[in-house]
């Protein structure tokens, strides 16, 4: 055991010192070990091999937000006569609030904007990026060898285990250049089990009679961001309800697409859902799932922190008269709503 300690402490204190030092001092402190008995891994080595090559490369000037110390936002109750455009806390809080309201200090508010469309902070975060790109441009090498290796160990083409629903066995595929996954399906055979063929090619089936039904890399076209989150079929396996997320947002778009035609349908809000409908006025969600029937769907909404805490039913979405009713709200913010089936529905 004290063999153990002393060989720490010799090992683990010049460590101790190691981010302190200059990039060409670690250059000088891993090659005067080489020689020793340390193996110094080799990722260590390539870093140290790409910051050697940035020491006298000139370091540019980060950009610096701007304070502004006069601005505030109040948390607590908002008195008669308060102009709703002075930003405020808990606007919609149901909690008993402080009264009268009290100033915070925001110098840095100007910066949020959840429109993402006011050109100043986007300038102040394109400059963030190309200060970043800057300062880690020599690292690019690095970084290409280190993405190369990770995905040397991926196997790219590749499947999920089929489970069978119905009359179709469901699954998803990846393929080799592709960034997303392909959701499939193939007719359920009356065998006990499913057997599996594949020469592991891209082109090659997994099961006989294999159906691509929804390709997340189609829905990513044009788009800077895309997350599928549930893919659900229905009763009758002629739907498949989906849920995208194309602003990194994590508010999911509900759309309902049909297998046979292809046709693809965005569900809207209704006022009990908190919208007013249109076309504009997109349902988004945190999860869902079906109900005994291709008219039936249940749901959870998200507060304003993104818990999950109202579970909805609807009822005849495909009617320009669908109706939505909330079944439950979990009021405790320490608790969240989820809905989901089991395996036998």
């Amino acid at each position: 055991l004290a063999l153990v300690v002393v060989k720490f402490f010799e090992c683990a204190m010049p460590m101790m010192s190691f981010l302190s030092r200059s990039p060409a001092t670690l250059a000088i402190f891993f090659l005067s070990r080489s020689s020793s008995s340390y193996a110094i891994p080799e990722y260590i080595q390539k870093i140290v091999q790409y910051n050697h090559k940035s020491t006298n490369a000139e370091v540019p000037t980060p950009p610096i937000a701007r304070r502004e110390e006069d601005r505030v936002i109040y948390a607590g109750i908002a008195p008669s006569g308060w102009d709703p455009q002075l930003p405020r806390q808990a606007a919609n809080s149901t909690h008993e609030l402080m009264d009268p309201p009290v100033p915070i200090p925001d110098p840095y508010g100007w910066l949020r904007d959840d429109a993402r469309t006011d050109q100043q902070m986007l300038d102040y975060l394109n400059a963030e990026n190309d200060y970043t790109e800057s300062m880690t441009s020599h690292l690019i090498g690095l970084q290409d060898d280190l993405y190369d290796e990770f995905l040397s160990s991926l196997q790219e083409t590749d499947y999920s285990t089929p489970r069978p629903k119905g009359d179709w066995m469901y699954y998803s595929r990846t393929f080799q250049g592709s960034s997303y996954a392909v959701h499939c399906r193939a007719p359920r055979t009356d065998s006990l089990g499913t057997i599996i063929d594949w020469d592991g090619s891209k082109d090659s089936p997994i099961l006989p009679g294999e159906e691509m039904y929804l390709d997340v890399n189609e829905l990513a076209k044009n788009q800077t961001y895309c997350n599928v989150g549930s893919v659900a079929s229905s009763p009758s396996q002629d739907l498949v309800a989906y849920t995208v997320d194309y602003s990194g947002s994590e508010n999911y778009e509900v759309h309902i697409r049909h297998l046979k035609s292809g046709d693809d349908i965005a569900l809207t809000k209704t006022a009990a859902a908190g919208g007013g409908g249109g076309a504009n006025d997109l349902l988004t969600i945190a999860d869902l799932v079906w109900g005994k029937d291709d008219n039936t769907l249940y749901y959870t909404t998200m507060d304003e922190a993104h818990r999950p805490y109202q579970l909805y039913v609807r009822k005849n979405w495909k009617s320009e008269n669908f109706t939505d009713t909330l079944l439950k709200e979990e009021s405790d913010n320490l608790f969240s709503c989820y809905v989901d089936k089991s395996f036998d529905e």
